[in-house]
């Protein structure tokens, strides 16, 4: 058994425990949480860190595929941009994948993370998951525009999503990519089997101001490059609203559904969302907001309608590192008003609930198995972390 302590315990979801302390089997299973009501004494084998311990991270976007892009892309200003180079380089080196997807497992352990909701549009990074520490759950993603392939793109998914229960690669399910990538049709195929299944769904939502033109008739750079795809004036409905609004109801209502990056999302938008959905999750990554974007979502608007907020990553080909902990020093320093208590609650259970993981991470609960990790050279005074501030997993 161990008696870890620190100057700190985040349980989870609350206040921060001073000096409190957690018993683990020799399994990493939580036995108890002992708040001493900010007194401690020396014990024999307890373990007393000056930081402040909390469960493991969990990232509840990534593309690991990717990770063979790290450095490859240049910072962008829109998603056009993003996208452009992405068409050009996506393929340029296949050689490398499985490697660069070990790396990237690798230095999502050593953050930390515990848990990962990936997208998936190839089995490449199965065999790499089969063998990791990582949690993982897999969104086989699809994109079309062209509505005559939708069954043959939903059938392609369902023989992915087959390999990764084949391997053990983690659960899966088939996941739509982005308002601007799939027809009508592909949509609704995909609610249909969502609704079906009762599978946890991902949806990039709203990262660009050009998403909403497709919707209208004012033509941008976004409408020009999907021009080249197979994109028609009658692909989407001209409902002069927002992307979120305009298909909404092409997107299953009762399912978990994780919306990532909302960059550009407004208060209508969240509000609608808070009516529509059951169970939605609002997604950040803002490291990779900041590199395609060169933006932030309002999250202080989201606070106000919502507390289902999680954090990820993205991917290498957006972002120089997998650090859940680094995304969280991003956001504090956009938005110094918001508490580290709740910037760790969105990195942990919240995420743990959005993938239904809930039940084994994303707190220090009796029965849990979540991992512990120490957060070091912060400023404990006023809990709030620092440019040095860093992880060790201590299990």
């Amino acid at each position: 058994m161990r008696n870890i302590s620190a100057s700190y315990i985040f349980t989870g979801k609350g206040s921060l425990l001073k000096n409190g302390i957690i018993k683990l089997d020799n399994n990493g299973f939580v036995l108890d949480v002992i708040d001493t009501n900010g007194l401690i004494e020396e014990t024999p084998q307890l373990e007393h860190y000056n930081g402040i311990i909390c469960p493991g991270f969990i990232n509840a976007h990534c593309h690991l595929e990717l990770s063979y892009t790290k450095g490859r892309f240049e910072k962008s200003e829109n998603i056009t941009g993003f996208i452009t180079q992405m068409i050009k380089k996506r393929e340029s080196n296949k050689t490398d994948h499985e490697e660069s997807i070990f790396i990237a497992d690798s230095e999502m352990q050593r953050n930390g993370i515990v848990a990962c909701g990936d997208i998936s549009n190839t089995e490449k990074s199965f065999v790499v998951k089969t063998n990791s520490k990582i949690r993982y759950y897999n969104f086989i993603e699809v994109l079309g525009l062209n509505e005559n392939d939708s069954n043959y793109i939903i059938n392609k998914g369902k023989e992915i999503q087959q390999v990764a229960l084949r391997t053990n690669a983690g659960d899966s399910s088939i996941s739509p990519h982005a308002s601007y990538s799939l027809s009508l049709k592909l949509l609704e195929a995909v609610k249909e089997n969502a609704e079906k299944t009762k599978s946890i769904i991902s949806f990039h939502n709203q990262e660009s101001k050009e998403e909403a033109g497709l919707f209208s008739n004012t033509p941008n750079n976004l409408t020009y490059i999907l021009n080249n795809i197979g994109l028609t004036e009658n692909t989407f409905p001209k409902t002069n609203k927002s992307s979120l609004e305009s298909l909404m109801h092409y997107l299953p209502n009762q399912n978990n559904i994780l919306l990532i990056h909302n960059v550009f999302t407004e208060s209508k938008d969240i509000e609608l969302a808070n009516k529509y959905f059951d169970y939605h999750f609002w997604v950040f990554c803002p490291k990779s907001n900041l590199f395609i974007s060169n933006t932030l979502p309002n999250i202080p608007l989201f606070m106000q309608n919502t507390d289902n907020i999680c954090v990820g990553t993205d991917s290498l080909s957006s972002n120089n590192t997998l650090s859940i902990i680094e995304e969280i020093k991003v956001i504090q320093n956009h938005f110094p008003q918001i508490s580290l208590e709740l910037l760790l609650q969105w990195s942990t259970i919240n995420g743990a609930k959005a993938l239904k993981m809930d039940k084994l991470i994303g707190s220090f609960e009796k029965g849990k198995k979540p991992g512990v990790n120490l957060i070091y050279n912060l400023d404990l005074l006023n809990l709030k972390l620092t440019n040095n501030t860093d992880i060790k997993v201590l299990l």
